[in-house]
């Protein structure tokens, strides 16, 4: 580990250090605001009872039943019923901290080192990434039981991985002594006893490394131990009888297991989008950089042409509409939605109210995902075209060359291809559960943003994108995306406090006089297509039962709306 005390501090440091300062208090806010919700209360209950968690013995109990039951997560829900009993104002800086610590075991790994002084622009777009890639965000990185169950436990592995990691570089992190052996067993039974695909990967991954040490004549008792607990920990997880209750209330038909997961693939690659076109620009800066190196002509950068001019002025155009629309009702989704719905639906006589509801909630989303779709693809649009980048830039020099002359050409492509391949495998791990949601692409979507950071590790990649003037288009990127978007989230998070504990607080009145049916005011927030907002209001099904459950009401539903 690098000592922050031999050397003086730079303003990169400082500047590294106050970003995750600010992420640190963005996070708490958002934490603090974020009300108890859905499962929330579910857990917050003895598992099969409508007694209400009051001592630890209450959490034990809880946690046994439940792994009998319902499921094996007992790491995650250890964490969840122990927050949900001490109260939730210990939780929000807790997960704040976890959120940063992501933030920075992605760094650790990408950049293959164990340090305190990040370089700030990669630490940058480390945070982008996670922000735009994580599917579903609120509800794997705020959302009490989300993060719990997605985000914490993720910290946990990645955290576990890097004394193999480490040592496989040939950084080793210690040498056998019973407190390594002992440390890396049960730490491998927390990080594996945590979230099914994640943890399966985790294991294989542990041994990967295992059984290279031993081909290499360098095993070391931890090494062994750490993978013993880990799969023990797998095994505490996977075959927890809970499981195969759920599993049977849940049987669905092998096509579905198919469907569900290209589904909740195509999903992802929405989410990521951003993260692929960083590495297809990574991939042809590789192009160009090994061109030159041959004495292969590339071309040279070109102004802006008319037709560019005119797409990009188009494009801006839309995505100024879609802003007006989105903050003036969604007026271009609803006429849209209308349209399809009257002359498709309607028409052919397939419409219902529960279709209709169903469509309009989904087209409700159409300005944000153009709005991201569009700007995402223009800033990388300018970006090719700046850096003479493009296919057509390319198209020559590619063929010629062959992709595996470039990945021998450098070595450390493979070292985030590896990342990548880990990354696939967390997601078809998932082939074995009769549901994939777009929440449990967490582990791979991690996986991925270590792949594709870690390609700063390769000279030529650094040089031209951070020893340049080029760092520039990353700040000017993140900038662009993330300061608007993280100001309208901590907007929609303050409207929706402000209004849930209104209605909270009257709830708690009424049920106090012995009221057993509730009518309460809709809350005015909306799920978006990115979902940096999580709130399933009372309509849903789901979230009215479980409410009732804590509660002991008969009913709750909302108010209709005039």
């Amino acid at each position: 580990m690098q000592d922050i005390n031999t050397k003086k501090f730079t303003n990169a440091d400082l500047l590294s250090w106050g970003m995750l300062i600010l992420l640190f208090g963005y996070m708490f806010a958002v934490n603090f605001l974020m009300p108890l919700h859905r499962d929330d209360y579910w857990y917050s209950l003895i598992w099969g009872t409508n007694l209400k968690i009051t001592a630890w013995p209450d959490v034990f109990q809880s946690l046994y039943t439940h792994y009998f039951t319902h499921g094996g997560r007992m790491v995650a829900y250890l964490v969840l019923d122990s927050f949900l009993f001490l109260g939730k104002q210990w939780f929000n800086p807790f997960n704040a901290f976890i959120y940063v610590a992501l933030m920075v075991l992605i760094y650790w790994h990408s950049q293959r080192e164990v340090t305190f002084r990040f370089n700030p622009y990669i630490l940058l777009l480390i945070i982008l990434f996670t922000w735009l890639g994580f599917p579903h965000f609120a509800e794997v990185n705020i959302w009490m039981a989300g993060a719990c169950g997605y985000l914490f436990t993720a910290v946990l592995i990645l955290a576990f991985l890097l004394p193999y990691h480490f040592s496989f570089l040939g950084k080793s992190f210690w040498k056998d002594s019973c407190w390594a052996i002992w440390g890396m067993f049960f730490g491998g039974v927390i990080a594996g006893w945590t979230i099914e695909n994640t943890a399966t990967t985790l294991a294989l991954a542990v041994a990967g490394f295992t059984f290279y040490f031993y081909k290499k004549n360098n095993l070391a008792k931890w090494m062994v131990a750490g993978l013993a607990g880990s799969v023990t920990g797998v095994a505490l997880l996977i075959l927890a009888p809970g499981n195969y209750v759920r599993a049977e209330e849940q049987k669905a038909a092998l096509l579905f297991h198919f469907t569900n997961l290209i589904a909740a693939g195509v999903e992802t690659l929405f989410y990521i989008l951003p993260v692929i076109l960083f590495l297809i620009l990574v991939w042809r800066i590789l192009l160009a950089d090994f061109a030159g190196k041959k004495g292969i002509t590339v071309a040279a950068v070109q102004g802006f042409d008319r037709r560019f001019l005119i797409s990009s002025a188009l494009t801006i155009g839309i995505i100024l509409l879609m802003l007006y629309s989105y903050l003036n009702g969604t007026f271009v989704s609803q006429w849209l939605a209308n349209l399809i719905y009257d002359n498709v639906a309607v028409r052919y006589g397939f419409a219902t109210p529960h279709l209709k509801k169903q469509f309009f909630n989904t087209m409700s989303g159409l300005e944000e995902m153009m709005v991201y779709l569009l700007t995402i693809t223009q800033i990388y649009r300018y970006t090719f075209k700046k850096l003479a980048l493009r296919k057509k830039d390319i198209k020559a020099i590619a063929p010629a060359i062959g992709w595996r002359k470039i990945m021998d050409a450098y070595p450390a492509a493979y070292y985030a291809a590896a990342w990548i391949a880990l990354a696939l495998v967390n997601h078809f791990v998932m082939v074995a559960s009769p549901r994939y949601p777009g929440r449990a692409a967490f582990g791979s979507v991690a996986f991925l943003i270590i792949g594709a950071v870690s390609v700063f590790t390769i000279p030529e990649v650094k040089r031209y994108l951070l020893d340049t003037a080029r760092k520039k288009y990353i700040a000017a990127f993140a900038g662009i995306i993330l300061i608007p978007m993280m100001i309208g989230v901590l907007h929609q998070y303050t409207v929706l406090h402000q209004e849930n504990s209104q209605r909270m607080a009257y709830v708690e009145k009424m049920v106090s006089q012995g009221a057993t049916r509730l009518e309460v005011e809709p809350v005015s927030i909306k799920n978006r297509v990115l979902r940096h907002v999580y709130f399933e209001d009372l309509d849903n099904g789901v979230s009215s039962s479980l409410l009732c459950k804590y509660y002991g009401l008969k009913e709750i539903k909302l108010k209709k709306v005039q």
